[in-house]
């Protein structure tokens, strides 16, 4: 039993560590100009607390089998204290993910709009290879009288 409760301690605590990336993602994602540095960084930290909320979750369903019981664990009022947590927490966390989301797919938006309009510029030509203007590679010759 003393596993199983160092289990879901650790499962909230990874959890709350989780939270504060997210936030913290957030933050740099609202900033205006996002840091791509930091941005990977973010998303290995969070990648990497991911996979040890999976492992722990395991870990978790493998002490409920041995012991014979189930969340939300109501019998066990430390236990279901923490349970109710871990539920909040994920609850929480999917929320801010999906925001963060939505504000990720906004910068990529405005990304691909500044590198169509960017790209657009770079494919006019002023002059032609004979020093007129041109225009769909139409040369344009300019007579004043």
């Amino acid at each position: 039993m003393k596993d199983f409760i160092k289990t879901m301690k650790t499962l909230v605590e990874t959890l709350e560590a989780l939270d504060l990336i997210i936030q913290h993602e957030q933050t740099l994602l609202c900033s205006g100009r996002v840091n791509g540095v930091a941005l990977q960084n973010i998303t290995e930290q969070k990648s990497s607390l991911l996979t040890t909320v999976d492992y722990l979750d395991k870990q978790r369903r493998e002490h409920d089998a041995r012991l014979k019981q189930t969340a939300p664990y109501s019998r066990q009022p430390e236990i279901a204290a923490m349970w109710k947590a871990v539920v909040q927490l994920s609850e929480k966390l999917s929320a801010l993910n999906r925001h963060n989301g939505m504000l990720l797919n906004k910068q990529i938006d405005y990304n691909t709009q500044a590198m169509a309009i960017l790209g657009a510029s770079q494919t006019q030509k002023l002059y032609g290879p004979n020093g007129q203007t041109s225009v769909s590679g139409q040369t344009v010759r300019k007579i004043s009288v």
